[in-house]
């Protein structure tokens, strides 16, 4: 008796061959302790029996499994011993694999239903879920970051061995081991979660972000490594990596700190401008000196410019222009810049317009 099994294309790329091994017949006795999977051939001739307990490695981590072929009436079979040998990169999965059969001038076919086909080098195993937009992280404090992933094995349960967190551009904006918490086992196209506990280094966040204006640009890039073991004698994979976006969310004393400053700095440089002579011919009237009610309406307009900022910019997760600046009042730097230009008024950014050749 022998049979042949052909080979099968995971992906345009890949291709996974079977070698097969006759290892001789065997007694009904034999049979009564496997695992058996059985199917029948295609004209009815043969049992085919697939031993799932046999699904392992060999010294050489070739995924091998038992099939015993059994003339149907008769008694005993033919114990065949398969291998795999994959090809290319893909990812694990269960699938249908053909067989043919020659015994005594009988040819038959049949198909094996449930069997693991495993890569060498696989694929990823996660996809990344969501909007790959930069994540905000608070500053000043510990916070967990929720990452939604994926499993790209359609009937495999996956494991998740490790998970590894470093920072891609900025090591010194984070204090402390960035770690991970996550599910050990993955159900079949399941849904989960790494969380990341992550604690910003504020000083040098503050340095790292201080002209990040762009507000969809992130301010460091967390990198990811995942690595995880398909079931059913899959291979440990190489660690893959997912990339996580972030930007430092400064808390509301740093901003408002950034926003009293800028009001100060911004009322200084327009009372060093010269005054136009309708301004300088005003007379001073009322309780407080006319400087005195000028830096207090130049802070009460930079506050009330930067809330507004906010909440425009948190509403509809745009830009917001200011004297034809386009900035993010969430942080640090454009909210210290704003307020110089809202403080300094049309005379100040005029000046910088002239220095800058805007």
């Amino acid at each position: 008796m022998t049979i042949q099994v052909p080979s099968l294309q995971p992906t345009p790329t890949s291709s996974v061959n079977f070698t097969v091994q006759d290892w001789g017949p065997v007694t009904n006795s034999d049979l009564q302790h496997l695992s058996s999977q059985i199917f029948q051939s295609q004209q009815q001739l043969f049992n085919l029996d697939v031993d799932t307990g046999s699904f392992s490695r060999d010294k050489v981590k070739r995924f091998q499994f038992d099939l015993y072929v059994q003339k149907s009436g008769g008694s005993g079979a033919e114990h065949f011993h398969l291998y795999e040998d994959p090809v290319g990169v893909f990812v694990d999965y269960i699938a249908p694999i053909g067989i043919s059969i020659k015994s005594a001038g009988n040819v038959d076919s049949g198909s094996l239903t449930g069997i693991p086909i495993h890569a060498q080098y696989e694929g990823d195993v996660f996809s990344r879920t969501g909007k790959g937009d930069p994540i905000p992280v608070e500053l000043g404090i510990s916070s967990q970051i929720n990452i939604p992933i994926v499993s790209n094995l359609t009937n495999l349960q996956a494991s998740i061995n490790a998970v590894t967190i470093s920072s891609a551009t900025c090591t010194k904006c984070w204090q402390g081991q960035l770690t991970a918490a996550y599910d050990s086992t993955v159900q079949p196209g399941g849904a989960s979660a790494l969380i990341l506990t992550v604690e910003p280094n504020t000083l040098y966040a503050l340095y790292a972000s201080a002209f990040a204006v762009d507000p969809h640009k992130s301010q460091d890039i967390l990198t990811v490594y995942i690595t995880s073991t398909p079931g059913q004698g899959g291979l440990p994979s190489l660690p893959q990596k997912v990339e996580i976006p972030v930007r430092f969310s400064p808390s509301f004393l740093f901003l408002a700190s950034a926003v009293i400053l800028g009001s100060l700095i911004g009322f200084g440089i327009r009372r060093l401008i010269p005054a136009t002579a309708p301004d300088a011919a005003a007379p001073a009237t009322g309780r407080f000196p006319r400087w005195a009610r000028d830096l207090l309406l130049s802070i009460a307009t930079a506050v009330i410019a930067e809330i507004f900022g906010l909440v425009l910019f948190n509403n509809t997760n745009t830009s917001v222009v200011f004297f034809g600046f386009s900035l993010d009042p969430s942080q640090v730097a454009p909210a210290f810049l704003v307020a110089i230009l809202v403080a300094g008024g049309p005379a100040v950014v005029s000046k910088i317009s002239e220095a800058i050749k805007i």
